[in-house]
């Protein structure tokens, strides 16, 4: 069992990333785009869509009309702009915080401020370009085309797990002084078949997590995460969490996996069912064997995760079939220790998703 804090990324350290967060120059049919350059179409206050552009002398190529000279990037938002008028609902972000904030006020919303007041409802959501780094909640990165972000690391890690994938492959870099010293690339792929007709006919299901305890332990990496697939369609990453694997013991058999169903169903006085379904979160409890000497640094690492989300893995191998339900970001419920032997101790976890 081995339980990884992930490192905050910070505004410096996210060095470059595919996804936009400040969308730029709405789109004109009368400007001259080079190729690479970027360009927007929507509206002020609801969702702006990004597109890079092809072929150089790209002019009079309305972007969602023309395939071959404009490619989908991505969506983001306007960025809150005091001197302009918003109305209900209207959505903008603050690219410093990194949220995306909704307006309340049923009339004209000018020079509001975000962060206090009522005018404006903070959604909780991080932007687009930061959600795979934020902690404290379950959110997805999302983009029609391939994602590649680069982190510029200043301590060591020896640890990288990317969840919440929508991929075929992922593909992980480490870099030092530009020169590379770590490649992986899993093929996300896991179906399985017990005959010819699940072969031939069967789902093709993907993993939605990776992690690797092998990533070199040096000073002032760069590690770059790409998330691909080989056709159209959405690329997701759900969270990119690094930092150091501490182990604190071995997974015993008999592990739970279980969920909490926030799902409302209800009957009325003839029996007729009502559904709202909404989300699970999924939770593990199991029990560990651990050595004494690892006490110390167990006792560490709780008060450390006190109120903080972790990566907990009760198995090293994440093409495993039992690594999923032994596989969870997020927090302990329980984290006990029963000082059983006089030479071992069990540690009793109950840990919930984010």
């Amino acid at each position: 069992m081995r339980v990884t804090v992930p490192i905050t990324v910070t505004d410096a350290m996210l060095v470059s990333s595919t996804l936009v967060e400040a969308p730029p120059a709405m789109h004109a049919m009368d400007t001259t785009y080079a190729l690479g350059a970027t360009a927007s179409t929507g509206v002020v206050g609801g969702l702006i869509t990004v597109w890079k552009s092809l072929q150089a002398a790209n002019a009079g190529h309305a972007p969602a009309t023309s395939p071959t000279w404009w490619q989908n990037i991505g969506t983001t938002y306007s960025v809150y702009d005091p001197t302009r008028t918003y109305a209900l609902n209207d959505r903008v972000i603050d690219p410093v915080a990194h949220l995306v904030y909704e307006s309340r006020i049923d009339g004209p919303n000018l020079n509001q401020p975000l962060a206090t007041g009522t005018a404006w409802l903070d959604l909780k959501m991080p932007t687009n370009k930061w959600a795979a780094f934020d902690d404290l909640r379950n959110t997805q990165a999302e983009a029609p085309v391939d994602i590649v972000q680069e982190i510029q690391l200043t301590d060591r890690a020896n640890t990288i797990a990317v969840i919440g994938l929508d991929a075929r492959t992922i593909t992980i870099k480490q870099t030092v002084g530009g020169v590379e010293k770590y490649s992986v690339t899993a093929n996300l792929s896991k179906r399985k078949s017990r005959g010819w007709k699940a072969w031939y006919f069967g789902s093709f299901e993907s993993r939605t997590s990776v992690q690797y305890y092998d990533l070199p332990p040096y000073r002032n990496s760069r590690i770059s995460v790409t998330v691909s697939k080989p056709a159209a369609g959405r690329r997701a990453v759900g969270g990119i969490i690094i930092g150091n694997a501490v182990y604190i013991g071995d997974a015993q058999y008999e592990a739970t996996s279980d969920h909490l169903n926030f799902s409302n169903v209800e009957r009325d006085k003839f029996g007729n069912l009502s559904l709202d379904p909404e989300r699970s979160v999924p939770k593990v409890d199991l029990q560990v064997w651990f050595d004494k000497s690892l006490t110390s640094q167990i006792m560490k690492l709780r008060e450390q995760l006190n109120g903080r989300p972790a990566i907990w893995s009760g198995l090293d191998d994440f093409t495993l079939d039992w690594f999923e339900p032994l596989f969870i970001f997020g927090i302990h419920k329980e984290f006990s220790l029963n000082l059983k032997g006089f030479d071992y101790g069990v540690i009793t976890l109950q840990v919930e998703e984010m």
